[in-house]
């Protein structure tokens, strides 16, 4: 059966073939669709025993989670947090999955399949042992069949992975039959979405084929968003009755060299006016619609956005390109965390410090990357809230102006918690002893950062109200956190202040309380991070020494 449009959208066809069209206006941040019935819905193989392989739900089979899991009795590889989950399952897959699971443990020794496989394999299965196809109807999925075959290695894996679902799902195997499965596993390969998020351990593929009818852009027009078995998709920016909705497939803030490569698979080559042009991440934040939603931020000040204080004289674009592929080619930092890696990283960045350009890649992530180590470092943890802080003013903002997008939310929360941490630090008089950074340790002792939690608290619940279901986790701890802040006696004044500026940013004794109490010492302490970094990462000292 062919796929409908959702409401407030239509489908259409134009110079980037099938494409999702606005039947409305959106806002920024107001929901277009929720996509809840997917085609597929699956965790990646690693993952098959930390997610519940029905509402996707990320858990544990130890007991230690919140939501706890437990295997299929029959082939104690797919796991659930509980029997309704597990009875939807059985009923839509498992039942004849649970007999595959077998048939591998036998040939293989493993009870978990690479990703792309099982999703073939379900594919299969669901069409009881028959090639008939699943993505049928007078509107049949993309599959770029030919740009697939055009690309030996490719189809070579292709084939492989089409032979194994076909072999381990029972189905019978001829030529006709592998010929019609590789079909299916470039249409799988080429509509499928990715749920990777590292900070939930979220994983595997979606594929509902309404929403694959979305185009993708470098500068997109709105985001997806997943939720256990369901996808939602959302404006990033306003979009006008008669436009078309796109996303990015990719992280779009990569060079153009890169993000061509990672298009590579959809057989396509962008032509937004960020590829065009070649554009950075300033240039394109210069020009976003949604600037003015910054004045509820951790960088309210919008001339940042609109003239940023950098100095390209002395880099080129393709200087950035080489910078990022030595990057990655030689420390290969999704692999390697260690103090050496972060030193070469930052040895080959030099030139994007030096032009203050800290929004381009591989800088922002260079220094997430550090300062997700020093978070769960107990040496060094005081040290990583300098980091949050720059990442969060300098870095974020421009990579991603809509306040409401989830990876600035959660730096946010990063923020609240090393402050919460340090709190306690301050006031058992430990910090001195934790931090031999004067400038940190005098930010800090000035600081109320109880009222600097609540504030930020605030902006996480406001901004991942706007565009986050209600039942997103990072949301509701917020507001749990910010529960338990307000309710803390002896500060009501304060308290009232926060609330006041919360209500109305532009309340002028609310804002003047705000950027005085909140702002300033977010900023001081985001100052000190480059010469943290310089310290750690380039003079080579174990400690970082102001004294």
């Amino acid at each position: 059966m062919a796929p409908t449009p959702p409401p407030g959208t239509a489908f259409s066809s134009g110079p980037h073939g099938r494409s999702l069209i606005a039947t409305q206006d959106f806002t920024p941040g107001s929901l277009i669709a929720t996509f809840s019935s997917p085609t597929l819905a699956l965790p990646d193989g690693p993952s098959m025993k930390t997610t519940c392989n029905y509402c996707l739900r990320v858990g544990s089979n130890e007991g230690f989670s919140p939501v706890s899991l437990k295997a299929c009795t029959g082939c104690k590889a797919a796991v659930y947090c509980g029997p309704i989950c597990q009875r939807a399952h059985w009923k839509a897959i498992h039942k004849a999955e649970c007999k595959m699971f077998g048939r591998i443990r036998e040939a293989t020794g493993k009870d978990w399949l690479p990703t792309p496989v099982r999703a073939l394999a379900q594919v299969l299965l669901t069409n009881d042992k028959t090639i008939r196809d699943p993505f049928d109807g007078d509107d049949p999925l993309e599959g770029n069949l030919d740009g697939f075959k055009a690309d030996e290695q490719v189809w070579g894996d292709f084939e492989l992975q089409a032979m194994a679902a076909m072999t381990y799902s029972g189905v019978f195997m001829n030529e006709d039959g592998l010929r019609v499965a590789m079909r299916f596993l470039c249409q799988i390969q080429t509509n499928a979405f990715n749920r990777l998020d590292a900070d939930t351990g979220m994983s595997g593929i979606f594929l509902d084929p309404a929403l694959a009818r979305v185009n993708h852009s470098c500068v997109p027009s709105a985001f997806i968003g997943f939720d256990k078995r369901a996808a939602t998709l959302r404006a990033e920016r306003p979009i006008k009755e008669g436009e078309e909705i796109t996303i990015s497939y990719i992280e779009n803030d990569k060079p153009r060299s890169v993000r061509r490569q990672g298009l590579r698979l959809y057989h396509f080559e962008c032509d937004c006016p960020r590829c065009l042009d070649d554009l950075d991440v300033y240039q394109v934040a210069q020009t976003s619609p949604v600037i003015s939603l910054n004045s509820f931020s951790l960088q309210p000040d919008l001339a940042k956005f609109r003239e940023p204080a950098i100095d390209k004289s002395g880099i080129s674009m393709k200087q950035i390109e080489d910078i990022y592929k030595a990057v990655y080619d030689q420390t290969k930092p999704e692999q390697d965390n260690s103090i050496e890696a972060a030193q070469a990283r930052w040895k080959l960045c030099k030139p994007l410090v030096e032009a203050k350009m800290w929004a381009v890649e591989p800088l922002p992530t260079t220094i997430l990357l550090l300062a997700t180590n020093w978070q769960t470092n107990y040496k060094w943890a005081v040290y990583a809230l300098p980091l949050a802080c720059f990442l969060a003013t300098h870095c974020d903002p421009i990579k991603l102006v809509a306040p409401f997008m989830s990876w600035r939310i959660k730096g946010i929360m990063v923020i609240t918690k090393l402050l919460a941490f340090t709190g306690e630090l301050t006031s058992s008089g430990d910090l001195a002893k934790r931090c031999t950074h004067e400038g940190i340790v005098g930010a800090l002792a000035m600081a109320d950062q109880v009222t600097m939690c609540q504030a930020l608290l605030h902006i996480v619940v406001h901004q991942g109200s706007i565009g986050a279901a209600e039942d997103w986790d990072v949301l509701k701890e917020a507001k749990m956190m910010l529960k338990d802040l307000e309710s803390l006696p002896g500060r009501q004044d304060e308290s009232n202040l926060v609330q006041a500026w919360a209500k109305d940013p532009e309340d002028l004794q609310a804002k003047a309380f705000f950027e005085s109490e909140v702002l300033k010492p977010v900023n001081t302490l985001a100052s000190f991070a480059p010469e943290i970094l310089e310290d750690v990462l380039i003079q080579g000292q174990g400690l970082v020494v102001r004294r």
